[in-house]
This record gives structure tokens, C-alpha cells and sequence, in this order.
């Protein structure tokens, strides 16, 4: 039941709509998911994870790593047979601005509130980890996803780094979105090999990055959408509000209680449906079971 808050965004959305920790994936059912499958014609599936490499904004190589941990090693089977193994180590930092991941809701907060009025600090900490809106709350994700290639629309290849989603790029689905649906928004990050938004005149640290415009959140909270995923970092940056540097992680999952996923490669599955009326596909998304996370890697599967 949304209340009136005495600052920005002056309500509280989704607060104490459902009675747990969910949010807007208590809108998945099995409703959902048999509209997800029905959504499938070609029967043709799509890796949608970005490959995972150094975060590209930070510079730090500590934000991905992958080494092997053994190669060559001879284990002896019940015949005494000679056999050869290699096995990994892989460390993914959450929450950059390079390799794909989904949020859990404790991953941000909004004047020391999480989703539903809960303390930021009761809920998550470098000491113990996250206690409560933990990675471990959402459920796997299967439902109807409607792309929209804001570049397409637009006639471009690429949105140009900066350059936000609008309203206007999402009201097309006005009378197709049901409640439960995703929205997957293109802005053509992947378009060109360089990824990096190396602009010496960012007015962010983030860099300059094309994301949502915080008029379209009203958009979403009307139409019940249960995640939001984008090729990029969900935000636009610079900011498109003075009120807030990060808006959209914000209205969505500190006041909505909707899970953002990011830094999708979404340039094969949008030229495949660039030949087709309806930009609906099925999506399927398994976060890790991290005990205490704030999100987790992730690599989404679209089938259309």
C-alpha cells in the first residue's frame, strides 16, 4: 500500500503490497510461465550473458579473475587408466558495469530504507552479509519478455552514450504488456566492438551510459512488470533527475521491489526478432544460490 513521503520520490510504490520479500516476482505464476512458452514459435534459443572479462569503468582487474586451478593432473580409474583433468577458479565482482548480473533488493538503498521500509543496515553487512532481500529470495524467472530496440526504433545502430530511454520508446507495448511480463531494452552498447564509454567530458564517474529515463518507471509500475533488463547499466548516466545520482536502481528496487539485471548481449536475439511483428520471447533467468548475496552472475536464456 503506497504512502506519501516527504521527499523524492514522494511515494512508496510497491511498499507493503505483498506479505514477503518478493515484490513484483509475486507476479510469476503459472499463468506466466504457460504465456512465456506459448510466446515460442521458431523454437530457436539465445545466450543473452555478456563474456565475463575486467570490469572496463574501473580498471581493476580484481573484478574478474579466472585462473586453473590444475591441468594435466592423472587420476587413476578402477583399471588403473591414465586420465587428464583441468579445473577452474572464477571470481566475478556483482554489480560493475561490465559483466552481466541480476540485483537482489538489498543491493541498494534509499535514505537508509530498503524495499518495504526495512533498514538498509539491518538488512545487509560487510561483517555478516546480507540477512534479509538476499539473492536467495528470488526464485528463478520464467516469463513472456518483450524486447524493445530503442536503436531500431529509432532508426540508428546505437544509442549515443548518454542518450536516455524515454517514455516514447516503451509506449508501443501499451496494449500487448500483461502483468508478470519483463521488458528487455536494447540501446545498442553492443552495437560496435568498443564498450568501453571512454568520454573525457562524463559528467558521472560511471561514464556516459544510455539507460532509462526516470519517466518511464511510472510506465512500468503501471503495467506490473517483474523485471527490468537492459545491454546496458539499467541507469542512465549522467542522471536524468537531480534528485538522485542512481534513480532507476532506486524506484525499482528500493520503492517498486522489481529486480534489475544487467549488461545483457542482446544484439543476436534483437536481429533475429528485428524480422518479426511481435517482439515477445520467452525468458529464463537462474540466479546463483549465493547465501547472503546482493546478486548474483547470471547468463539469461531468450527463446523465441
Amino acid at each position: 500500500m503506497s504512502t506519501t513521503l516527504s521527499y523524492w520520490p514522494y511515494k512508496t510504490y510497491n511498499w507493503g503490497r505483498w506479505p514477503n520479500d518478493r515484490g513484483t516476482l509475486n507476479l510469476l505464476s503459472e499463468a506466466t510461465t504457460a504465456r512465456a512458452i506459448a510466446s515460442v514459435k521458431a523454437h530457436r534459443t539465445f545466450a543473452l550473458g555478456a563474456p565475463l572479462q575486467a570490469d572496463e569503468i574501473a580498471g581493476d582487474t580484481r573484478t574478474y579473475q579466472h585462473k586453473l586451478l590444475r591441468v594435466g593432473d592423472y587420476i587413476y580409474g578402477p583399471e588403473g587408466e591414465p586420465v587428464q583433468e583441468a579445473a577452474d577458479l572464477v571470481s566475478v565482482a556483482i554489480h560493475g558495469m561490465t559483466n552481466s548480473h541480476i540485483d537482489a533488493y538489498n543491493h541498494v538503498g534509499h535514505h537508509g530504507k530498503s524495499f518495504n521500509g526495512a533498514n538498509f543496515t539491518d538488512n545487509v553487512s560487510r561483517e555478516t552479509g546480507g540477512s534479509r532481500y538476499t539473492i536467495m529470495d528470488n526464485p528463478a524467472i520464467v516469463t513472456r519478455a518483450w524486447l524493445v530496440d530503442v536503436p531500431r526504433g529509432r532508426g540508428v545502430s546505437a544509442l549515443k552514450r548518454g542518450t536516455p530511454v524515454v517514455p516514447d520508446d516503451l509506449i508501443h507495448l501499451r496494449d500487448q504488456v500483461e502483468p508478470g511480463d519483463a521488458l528487455v531494452i536494447r540501446t545498442g552498447r553492443y552495437a560496435t566492438t568498443v564498450v568501453r564509454p571512454d568520454d573525457p567530458a562524463a559528467q558521472d564517474d560511471h561514464g556516459n551510459w544510455s539507460g532509462l529515463h526516470v519517466e518511464c518507471i511510472d510506465l512500468i509500475a503501471k503495467w506490473d512488470i517483474a523485471t527490468v533488463a537492459t545491454d546496458s547499466s539499467g541507469d542512465n548516466f549522467p542522471s536524468t533527475t537531480p534528485e538522485c545520482s542512481v534513480p532507476i536502481h532506486i524506484l525499482t528496487e528500493a520503492y517498486l521491489g522489481l529486480p534489475l539485471i544487467h549488461h545483457l548481449f542482446l544484439e543476436e536475439i534483437a536481429g533475429q526478432l528485428a524480422e518479426r511483428s511481435h517482439k515477445d520471447f520467452m525468458l529464463m533467468v537462474a540466479p546463483l544460490r549465493i547465501v547472503g548475496g546482493t546478486g548474483s552472475p547470471v547468463s539469461p536464456l531468450g527463446i523465441i
